[in-house]
């Protein structure tokens, strides 16, 4: 199984509040899951002898317009005027109270750090003391009474785990927030998340053989990633099945399917005839065998079945972790220019 992402975050972090609300989703794309670490930001800046950005003028007049507009792209609410008029400080008790949540209900102590953020950076409203945090609850339909969040207070299970958070950051790496670490490799900033995507996306676990498939299209890109295994007359393409290909029916889009066999099959007949180019599609059919599930692997097995000085005809099966999934034919034009394959390779600059 494949390790979760560590996520490091502090209520006092204008950035964590972007992060929270988005890596969730992103780690879904690509089968993983997210541990959330909650740390004092303060304490992490002080370790590496760093000052705050907002006793740094410059940094922080930047941070004023740049937070909002981040908030924006995002989609998500920001307090009119930024910052609020009193400083994210005392976040003791929130910390507190996410590592008492953490112990027993994960996604409550999330949805409570959400709540929390999203009071004091999305809306400007002061959160600092129990009331005020369980206001936040309420506002954002987080089950939890001021009772409970009064009773972090004296959690010594809760501050070890704060402890125990603190100690974790610092070994990792982590100098600011939001901090993300995959697979050992360390990401800062909400504004890494697309770092972050990239190498999830170049991590999927593929059969010994398939190498990523780099002769695509921006669709493809955005939707893939595609892999292929080349032999001496033969190329066989699969994707590892992901969220962002799914639809409402939590099973791969007909539209993305397609979209695969399309390319499998105009580029297998290609490969086979020992060229290599762009070849424009005719036509093309899909029967649809079976649904398709996350995490299963798709192969297309092609089948040049004629080809003609103008024309190639292809057949085609795919396959999910071995079973049946699609049937397709297709007729591609042959575009004038070809350039001859070299060795196993699918690249048109050979």
């Amino acid at each position: 199984m494949a390790t979760p992402i560590k996520f490091y975050f502090d209520f006092v972090s204008a950035y964590s509040y972007v992060a929270m609300n988005n890596i969730e989703a992103l780690a879904k794309r690509w089968g993983r899951e997210v541990e959330w670490h909650c740390v004092s930001l303060p304490a992490v800046l002080d370790h590496h002898k760093v000052i705050s950005p907002r006793a740094q003028p410059a940094k922080f007049a930047h941070n004023v317009k740049d937070f909002p507009r981040l908030c924006e792209m995002n989609d998500l609410p920001v307090a009119s005027p930024f910052p609020p008029a009193v400083p994210p400080y005392g976040a003791t008790l929130h910390r507190l109270v996410f590592w008492r949540l953490n112990r027993k209900t994960p996604e409550l102590a999330k949805a409570f750090a959400r709540a929390v953020s999203h009071r004091y950076f999305g809306t400007g409203q002061e959160v600092r003391t129990a009331s005020q945090l369980a206001a936040a609850c309420k506002a954002r339909g987080v089950p939890l009474t001021l009772k409970e969040i009064k009773a972090a207070e004296n959690d010594k299970a809760a501050q070890k785990a704060l402890d125990a958070a603190f100690k974790r950051a610092i070994k990792d790496g982590m100098f600011g927030a939001p901090f993300m670490v995959l697979d050992g490799e360390t990401f800062w900033g909400a504004d890494r998340l697309d770092h972050l995507e990239y190498r999830l996306k170049n991590a999927v676990k593929v059969p010994r053989g398939f190498e990523p498939f780099s002769f695509t299209s921006p669709f493809t890109t955005l939707n893939g990633p595609l892999f292929v295994k080349c032999g001496k007359t033969k190329a066989v393409f699969g994707f590892r099945v992901a969220a962002h290909q799914l639809n409402p029916r939590n099973v791969v889009h007909g539209g993305w399917m397609t979209s695969f066999v399309d390319v499998a099959m105009a580029q297998s007949a290609l490969y086979e005839l020992g060229v290599v180019a762009l070849t424009p599609t005719i036509h093309l059919d899909a029967d649809f065998l079976a649904p398709i599930h996350p995490g299963q692997w798709v192969e297309c097995d092609v089948r040049l079945v004629k080809t003609t000085r103008t024309m190639n005809f292809v057949e085609a099966i795919s396959y999910a972790d071995g079973e049946p999934v699609l049937r397709s034919s297709a007729v591609y034009r042959k575009p004038r220019e070809m350039k001859k394959r070299v060795g196993t390779n699918l690249s048109p600059t050979d």
